[in-house]
């Protein structure tokens, strides 16, 4: 009988199922290091139409985290900071906010042994710089304008009107 017959392999398959089942149930795992979070939800607009696929970044200097949330058609989002939709630390945030197409499809690219390969040439670009469809100010939290406060009382809606 070798080594590996199947009654050694099932007592290994056993071996490494009981030393790895502790770890992925969380046994002896230190407790997280983080902070409370609260819900905040809110709506972005721009002169009174709904902003829809923005990602909407709040930033917490003082703890430095980020929160995130991302627009649906009616422009509304909740942040997530941990886990889905969770919320945000609490203190003031810096905000911004974009709104990135996405990527267009990309043509195909000749083989490089085809004769219709053609090189790029120096200095050419061959990715598209993504760029925001809102003002260019909304990208930065340092000059958005936006800001927005989370309590941990009380419901933390923070809707944001943008300007052209």
């Amino acid at each position: 009988m070798s080594w590996f017959g199947p009654m050694k392999r099932s007592l290994l398959l056993l071996v490494a199922c009981v030393a790895v089942v502790p770890g992925i149930s969380g046994c002896g795992e230190e407790k997280l290091d983080r902070p409370p979070v609260f819900k905040v939800r809110g709506k972005v607009t721009m002169q009174g139409k709904p902003v829809p696929n923005a990602d909407v970044t709040f930033i917490h200097k003082e703890s430095n985290r980020a929160s995130f949330g991302k627009t649906n058609a009616e422009g509304e989002y909740k942040l997530t900071t941990f886990n889905a939709n969770d919320g945000a630390v609490e203190g003031k945030h810096d905000i911004s906010v974009v709104d990135i197409p996405p990527a267009p499809e990309t043509p195909a690219i000749a083989d490089v042994e085809s004769a219709d390969y053609q090189p790029p040439k120096i200095g050419q670009d061959t990715m598209p710089v993504a760029k925001s469809r809102l003002p260019q100010r909304y990208a930065d939290p340092s000059t958005s304008g936006l800001f927005g406060v989370v309590n941990a009382d009380g419901e933390n809606v923070v809707d944001l009107e943008l300007t052209p």
